[in-house]
């Protein structure tokens, strides 16, 4: 399928937005958001009481808005949903995004209304994302379906493709608190016709996506979707939020979306077999977006460890051991020089613990240049009086624990570089700051090691395609 047939969802000529509505509720906050970022003039907003909002012209009929018009946003209430899309047909849209919920995720009435609209749309030849959903989102032009916070519009490499509305749109209120930032995001509803895999084969093609995150309820195509993900993997990493791995879990699914969810089990063997990333939840996704959208892939899984404490450096090492990464112990000429400089009574081993000695900014790059290492963990665990004290002085943090981006510049394109920050949620974020956008910044050193493993994971997985 050509990109042609979904590049109107994303930047589009003119926009409809059919039930543009006054009162405060669903949908109302579109027109001024819109508006303010540049996409007044190709608004156009439908509703039978004509006059104006937001000081915007509303048009009484589909049929009176000028063009040119490619795409049109629903919000009617579900039972005028029909009506609408016939409107939709005949003045030659094709491009439509149904917001309205109350259809296949409610009840026996709803499941055959969405019947309805479905045989509708393909009778009028209609692209359609939806029902029950926000749409789409694309930072890069700043044009969305649902209106956000500023934030949330900085361009980034992760695309998200969400079932869920509210997963979707609340995942993008957050994460650019983690320093991610997104390209696309597509919340799909219902699905009665665009669904995962479209926009899967539509992302593998887009220029500003180089990673891919998914939250699925349900595939409306397990052998189309294996097959997709199978393709799509072997040029960008995939990484899947699945819920429904409970029979509580697939009812609430079929509740939501109207999703069947299917034997969890067949889901794992298709992402095993396709390379697809699993998050186990929403940290865990977090914690993988994190490492893909800063890191480079490595070329093995020998990790070296820096702490500050020998019991964080253990529990890294668990993970990192039991999810595939293994700890070797360092090259004779990086022991040689960390010796050269370090205390008689630090043990010079992988993992390397620094204890009191403050030796941060001149071991950590021993460490991560020395050839039998090809990723590396940074563990900062110091309390934060010492943290505020050093301040006091006019020290700068980057003076004591070096200046990661520095550090970064220097490596090899190939070899990871994390931070856990273990402690105070002010220093984790005022180390994040010296960091910058190419490094990321744990709360936890399980969570690096976790993120760190799926890094080799998606390697081998490139390694063999």
């Amino acid at each position: 399928m050509s990109a042609d047939d979904f590049r109107s969802f994303f930047n589009p000529k003119g926009i409809v937005i059919a039930g543009a509505r006054r009162s405060m509720g669903f949908g109302s906050g579109l027109p001024p958001f819109l508006k303010e970022y540049g996409w007044g003039d190709r608004t156009f907003l439908v509703n039978p009481s004509g006059g104006k909002i937001n000081g915007m012209k509303v048009y009484k009929k589909i049929a009176d808005v000028p063009d040119p018009v490619d795409l049109a946003i629903v919000i009617v209430p579900a039972n005028a949903v029909p009506a609408t899309l016939e409107e939709i047909g005949a003045r030659g849209i094709k491009h439509v995004i149904i917001e309205s919920a109350g259809f296949a995720e409610t009840d026996e009435k709803g499941i055959a209304l969405q019947e309805n609209i479905t045989t509708i749309a393909k009778r009028l030849g209609l692209r359609v994302i939806g029902p029950n959903c926000v749409g789409v989102i694309n930072t890069n032009n700043k044009f969305a379906s649902v209106e956000l916070i500023e934030e949330s519009l900085t361009p980034g490499p992760l695309s998200i493709i969400a079932q869920s509305g509210v997963f979707g749109n609340i995942l993008l209120d957050f994460i650019y608190q983690h320093r991610i930032y997104v390209s696309k995001a597509i919340t799909l509803g219902n699905r009665i016709d665009v669904n995962e895999c479209d926009m899967l084969d539509y992302l593998h093609d887009d220029p500003t996506t180089k990673v891919i995150g998914m939250y699925l309820e349900g595939a409306a195509d397990g052998r189309r979707l294996y097959e997709t993900l199978r393709r799509v993997t072997k040029k960008k990493p995939v990484i899947i939020l699945k819920s429904g791995r409970t029979q509580e879990g697939k009812q609430a699914t079929a509740s939501h979306t109207g999703s069947l969810s299917g034997e969890d089990e067949i889901y794992n063997g298709i992402f095993a077999q396709t390379g697809t990333l699993r998050a186990e939840s929403l940290p865990h996704l977090i914690e993988l977006v994190k490492a893909f959208t800063t890191q480079p892939l490595p070329k093995g899984n020998r990790l070296g460890i820096v702490t500050s404490s020998g019991s964080m450096g253990a529990l890294a090492t668990d993970i990192a051991v039991s999810n595939g990464l293994v700890i070797k112990p360092l090259s004779p000429s990086t022991v040689k020089q960390v010796r050269a400089i370090s205390p008689e009574w630090m043990n010079v081993k992988n993992p390397l613990d620094l204890g009191p000695s403050g030796l941060f900014n001149k071991l950590t790059p021993m460490v991560i240049n020395d050839p039998l290492v090809d990723m590396l963990l940074l563990i900062i665990a110091v309390p934060y009086s010492f943290i505020k004290a050093v301040k006091q002085t006019g020290v700068k943090l980057a003076d004591v624990f070096g200046n990661p981006e520095a550090i970064r510049a220097q490596l090899p394109e190939s070899k990871p570089f994390v931070i856990t920050v273990v402690g105070n949620a002010d220093f984790a974020s005022e180390i994040s700051g010296v960091a910058g956008d190419s490094i990321p910044v744990f709360t936890s050193p399980e969570a690096a090691a976790r993120a760190l493993a799926g890094l080799w994971k998606y390697s081998m997985t490139r390694l063999k395609s």
